[in-house]
């Protein structure tokens, strides 16, 4: 189990949260792919796909995962 840090890129929290890739794939959204998660963080993401941090964060929460806002 790993934080979930605000200020890594996507890249480094789905290397470390390996099921964070698959949340948001349900929702359409392949960052595991995406050139742009080595600059993208989980806000860029929350707010270029209109997510609700706070129900992907209960999710993550839910599997697992430490949630750390920093």
């Amino acid at each position: 189990m790993s934080d979930i840090n605000m200020n890594k890129n996507m890249a480094q929290l789905i290397r470390e949260n390996p099921q964070l890739a698959e949340i948001l794939r349900k929702r359409g959204i392949d960052c595991a792919s995406c050139l742009a998660s080595q600059v993208d963080t989980l806000a860029d993401v929350v707010r270029t796909y209109n997510l609700d941090l706070h129900t992907l964060l209960a999710e993550l929460e839910t599997l697992g995962n430490q949630v750390v806002k920093s």
